[in-house]
């Protein structure tokens, strides 16, 4: 396997659009990259000093396209490592098309976010060859506003593990 720190580094100089098929690629099954691995090649943890309750661990990402990225499952340092259950990236930066991950994955569907507000684009099925199951993509444009999912960009990405869909005031999501 390729030095965590040269996979960085790569992910860094690469353009939006090739920075996700690269991470893709990083997640597909044979490559089993778990959450310690993931850890390093993102960042380190954001501090929380107030101790608040998280259902995530949060990261101050290497890459500074990114504002924030998080992980599950939360897991420490001398922890039994784990496989992935939710990854996700986000920054004003960061700009994907829509239309470029339908060129990737094909099967998708928008679904009205009722608690934050704006749309989710939800891809799912995903290929058997990945270790996801479905990718999360929210813009704050409203449902009825959008004419054509293919003409938005989004700032966000997540990476859901799980066999289970489920469908909730967010929109989407899967459970093992």
């Amino acid at each position: 396997m390729t030095d965590i720190s040269t996979i960085t580094k790569d992910l860094e100089t690469k353009i939006d659009v090739d920075w996700f098929d690269s991470v893709c690629g990083l997640l597909k099954k044979e490559r089993n990259l778990t959450v310690h691995k993931w850890i390093k090649i993102i960042g380190t943890e954001k501090p929380n000093p107030e101790n608040n309750i998280r259902g995530s661990m949060f990261l101050i990402p290497f890459d500074k396209r990114f504002d924030g990225s998080a992980i599950n499952p939360i897991i420490g340092d001398t922890d039994i490592d784990k496989q992935l259950d939710y990854l996700s990236f986000w920054g004003k930066k960061f700009n994907l098309r829509i239309s470029d991950i339908v060129n990737r994955f094909s099967n998708y569907r928008t679904q009205i976010n009722i608690y934050d507000g704006g749309t989710q684009i939800f891809f799912y099925p995903i290929p058997d060859s990945y270790s996801f199951t479905a990718i999360s993509f929210h813009t704050d444009k409203e449902f009825d506003e959008i004419i054509n999912p293919l003409d938005l960009n989004v700032h966000s990405v997540t990476f859901l593990f799980g066999d289970k869909l489920l469908k909730g005031n967010i929109g989407y999501t899967m459970s093992r």
